[in-house]
């Protein structure tokens, strides 16, 4: 099996509140992405990549623990 990073969303959703980044557009804009990439990644559309992750942890300014977890790929949703 192969593992992947997933998206801890209720741990994003608190931490983006405790930061002020509320909208998508604000945070696409704190990490310097585009926010249709951010918008595909929040839907699991698409896996985040090294730059994703990278961006993320620094505009919230959280740990990588606290935003990802390893899971094997058949467990992603």
């Amino acid at each position: 099996m192969t593992a992947v990073l997933r998206l801890k969303t209720d741990q994003l959703d608190k931490i983006r509140r405790w930061v002020g980044l509320t909208t998508d557009t604000a945070l696409a804009e704190a990490m310097g992405i585009d926010a249709g990439n951010l918008s595909r990644v929040l839907r699991g559309k698409q896996q985040p990549g090294p730059k994703f992750i990278a961006a993320l942890v620094t505009a919230l300014k959280a740990d990588l623990e606290d935003l990802f977890e390893v899971v094997e790929e058949q467990d992603v949703a």
